[in-house]
């Protein structure tokens, strides 16, 4: 109660003493204003006397701008040399820039294209030999990323013979799947009767049953035969060498005489007319082995060319369809017997059982103690068949 009385005591006087308050603060603002008024300005002549005494402030004169020099016409105008610098990377997020700045201080700036996401592969799902995966992408700057499927394996088999076929009964092969184990068997054909010629008749050198009628494929493995059976008779027959182009002609053929005459035989280290008809260079003895053994009409060993052989795809021989190129195996005795294999600079005919027969270059075409060696039938060697770039098979019929 007496709070309330002692704020409103201070309530009256403050209204009571209001108007005397601002009675005194106009008086004090025309005090102010009389003063002001009081006050006389100089004259012109004070005012000039006192800035010649020095009592009053310097002015300062505005300053006068001075005209730009006039180009030098002697010298050349100047041209803008570019410095880049990339001031800002660009990520793959966002764009960069590149500043051109020149050595007068001019510069220009060209935005950078954002940067390629760098992802990151991880195998969300395996993929599987009947069933696809999944695979995710994420970029390792942005976080970006996607999923991309992946397709089936497949079975991958192996196989294993259980039984080999033979040209009397049918064979056994499993196939079994690398990665699922996944199995089935599959019979192998019997094969067919390999003939040979005994008395003038066809019988199978494999089982001995007799053939009274031969199938095309049965007389292309005749040929093959034939072919290789007159290459071995060849090489044990010792007056046949290899031949070289220093003293002998390099197709010679001693069959049907091509290129055979006396001018053109290179005579050289005492060697005769007739021991020059009967040498051969690897090309033409594997051509004439099909021409002479086989009577194979699918080669021409008349063709008047240095090498009429096999060793080029483009010669008119391996052109022939009786002829394929095959690939070539993992081993030798996976040839068939009666292929021909060509290295970079020789020719050899497969004899079966690792073996060839072939005119090498074994004495270089000087008689020697090599002489009767030249023309050989032996195992190849491991270097041969490194050498080996090129494979071809005959596949025609022959003469029957």
């Amino acid at each position: 109660m007496k709070r309330i009385l002692v704020l409103l005591m201070c309530v009256i006087i403050a209204v009571a003493m209001a108007p005397q308050a601002e009675g005194a603060f106009l008086a004090y603002a025309d005090e102010e204003t009389t003063s002001t008024l009081s006050v006389e300005e100089p004259s012109e002549k004070e005012a000039a006397t006192d800035t010649f005494a020095g009592t009053s402030e310097e002015v300062e004169e505005p300053a006068t701008e001075e005209p730009d020099p006039e180009p030098d016409p002697t010298r050349p105008p100047h041209k803008h040399k570019y410095v880049s610098k990339v001031t800002k990377k660009a990520t793959c997020k966002r764009k960069g820039v590149r500043t051109y700045t020149c050595e007068c201080g001019d510069y220009y700036t060209k935005p950078i294209p954002k940067a390629k996401h760098k992802y990151k592969k991880k195998v969300i799902k395996k993929a599987k030999c009947t069933k696809g995966g999944k695979v995710r992408y994420r970029c390792s700057v942005c976080g970006k990323k996607y999923y991309k499927k992946t397709k089936k394996l497949g079975h991958k088999y192996k196989k294993k013979v259980l039984r080999k076929a033979t040209c009397t009964h049918t064979g056994k092969a499993r196939y079994t799947c690398k990665r699922c184990g996944k199995k089935y068997t599959k019979v192998i054909k019997k094969r067919v009767h390999h003939p040979k010629v005994r008395k003038g008749k066809y019988f199978c050198r494999d089982c001995g049953v007799k053939i009274t009628k031969l199938s095309k494929y049965q007389k292309t493995l005749l040929s093959r035969d034939f072919a290789v059976y007159w290459a071995k008779k060849i090489a044990a027959n010792n007056n046949f060498h290899y031949g070289k182009s220093k003293w002998a002609h390099h197709n010679g053929c001693y069959f049907c005489g091509t290129n055979q005459y006396e001018k053109s035989l290179k005579i050289k280290d005492g060697a005769t007319l007739k021991e020059c008809e009967k040498t051969y260079c690897c090309n033409p003895f594997v051509t004439a082995a099909y021409c002479h053994g086989a009577g194979a009409e699918e080669v021409d060993c008349t063709v008047k060319s240095k090498r009429f052989g096999l060793a080029n795809d483009s010669n008119k021989v391996v052109k022939n369809k009786s002829w394929k190129k095959v690939k070539k195996p993992s081993k030798v005795t996976r040839l068939m017997v009666g292929d021909i294999l060509l290295t970079p600079t020789h020719a050899m005919l497969y004899a079966g059982g690792g073996k060839v027969v072939h005119a090498q270059h074994h004495d270089n075409g000087v008689r020697g103690d090599y002489w009767n060696e030249s023309i050989v039938w032996d195992k190849i060697s491991d270097r041969q068949w490194k050498r080996t770039s090129k494979i071809y098979r005959y596949m025609g019929t022959g003469k029957f």
